[in-house]
């Protein structure tokens, strides 16, 4: 397929924001650069005209096009997921106005640092060539490690920084070596055209192609943290700053699983009897394991990185089913994981009080009479990451498991239902400290920061909303849909 440079404008959502991460950081290089304020208000416009340009594309190329010789594609899939990251890099950047602030470091190669994060993501989710797409991921993975080392001068920001480039340098590596085998067995790495060549390499190069496929979901399992490819997860999330937390925990997960999504329907589809097994396998074990290892944590921030582990595992379900239901469930759960994840890492960052304090279960004491607004967001978050009405973590939940019984997978459904029961314990302890446990401070907890504060308010209307009038999100998620395999 001919390279069309004409064809660089339907990238230019990428390109533009690109353009402002390197001039923001270009700014923050002179004297004491923009500041904190500006600097995050400068990511957030162009963010938002990012989210402009994403529409502006998508309303000029309704139809699924490959674009650039064989190495993106713009559909509404790519669309869907491109506005998701955006959105949870927005959300991202509000809660860590105040936090950036407190912690006295340099706020512009932050912010620099998280738009060019973004960028990959975008290149990610239109990604249609297995090269495009791990090139894509490197950016994203090369400004993560950065941002998870930001707090240079202390040691678990240091040691998380280290742990994720050296576990995702070998995650890369295998789904990198995983790619060489596939091309070695279809002759190419564009997915349509490894699709085709599927049949011809099934009965030639079986062992090739099955050691490739093999090789490159397990890389994948590591970006998406499913167990046992998550070893990286529980250090890195307690080390990095909150805020990166936070967007380690959405935006990272929402692309790796868009490229998940899109390598093994549109690539290896004709293969989905065999990767099934392995998505059950996998989705099974992360369930069961993210939930157990929760139980005995004591550390907020350490918790919700074995939950977010364990809702990798329900996320897992939509894949595995491979059917309507299941994409379009997956898709409506994730816009739910997103928003309640934010929320819930912005209670923590507005409790904190300097850099890694006010992470213990035990800071929660009492809550609910310091601050009963902040107390009843944190229960909306802590009821939808449960699965409990009236959230939208209840509906998506609810819609997961019916897409792995109509599949034919209903042990994997009893698994998450028997695993989200066991997920009440931890996230209650939580609930009880809040609601009957006295503290020993009594001060009231300032909410000085609006812009954390609206964040906060903001996702916890969303995840209601998602439980109480699931419909338009319901129809927005079935417009984003892939061909089935």
């Amino acid at each position: 397929m001919p390279l069309d440079p004409q064809e660089f404008w339907l990238l230019l959502p990428e390109i533009f924001l690109a353009a402002a991460g390197m001039l923001l950081l270009l700014l923050s290089s002179f004297g004491s650069g923009l500041g904190n304020r500006r600097s995050a208000g400068v990511a957030l416009l162009s963010l938002a005209i990012t989210v402009v340009l994403v529409l502006t594309v998508h309303r000029e190329v309704p139809e699924a096009r490959v674009v650039l010789a064989g190495l993106f594609i713009i559909d509404a899939f790519a669309m869907f997921w491109k506005l998701l990251v955006l959105v949870a890099t927005a959300l991202t950047v509000l809660i860590s106005v105040r936090f950036i602030e407190e912690s006295e470091v340099r706020p512009g190669e932050f912010y620099a640092l998280m738009l060019l994060a973004t960028t990959g993501m975008l290149f990610m989710a239109s990604g249609y060539s297995l090269l495009s797409i791990w090139i894509s991921l490197e950016l994203m993975a090369l400004s993560s490690y950065i941002l998870a080392g930001y707090f240079k001068h202390e040691l678990k920001s240091n040691e998380a920084a280290l742990k994720y480039f050296v576990l995702g340098a070998l995650g890369s590596a295998i789904l990198l070596y995983g790619i060489s085998l596939v091309y070695g067995a279809t002759g190419s790495v564009q997915l349509d055209e490894i699709a085709a060549a599927l049949p011809t390499a099934v009965g030639s190069h079986s062992l090739l192609l099955s050691v490739g496929w093999l090789m490159m979901t397990v890389g994948l399992f590591f970006k998406v943290a499913a167990v046992p490819f998550h070893v990286w997860t529980p250090d890195v999330y307690v080390g990095a700053p909150t805020p990166v937390t936070a967007y380690l925990a959405v935006a990272s997960k929402a692309a790796s699983f868009a490229i998940l999504v899109r390598i093994l329907f549109q690539g290896f589809g004709a293969l989905a009897v065999d990767w099934q097994i392995v998505v059950a396998a996998v989705a099974m074990l992360t369930m069961i394991w993210g939930n157990i290892a929760a139980l005995t944590q004591t550390n907020v921030k350490r918790m919700l990185a074995y939950s977010s582990i364990a809702q990798a595992g329900y996320l897992l379900m939509g894949v595995l089913a491979a059917s309507e239901i299941g994409l379009w469930s997956l898709v409506f759960y994730f816009i739910a994981y997103a928003f309640m994840t934010a929320g819930v890492f912005g209670t923590v960052i507005l409790l904190e009080r300097k850099e890694y304090a006010g992470e213990s279960i035990g800071d929660y004491a009492g809550l609910a009479q310091r601050a009963p607004l902040l107390a009843a967001a944190m229960l909306v978050f802590l009821l939808a990451l449960t699965g409990i009405p009236p959230t939208g973590g209840f509906v998506g939940k609810f819609y997961l498991f019916a897409a792995a019984v109509e599949a034919g997978w209903t042990w994997v459904a009893v698994v998450g239902v028997l695993t989200s029961a066991i997920s009440l314990y931890y996230y209650f302890g939580i609930v009880v400290n809040m609601y009957l446990k006295d503290s020993d401070d009594d001060s009231v907890v300032p909410l000085r920061a609006p812009a954390l504060v609206g964040t906060i308010t903001f996702c916890a209307a969303i995840t209601l909303l998602m439980g109480l009038y699931p419909e338009p999100f319901i129809e927005f998620a079935k417009s984003s849909l892939l061909p089935l395999p």
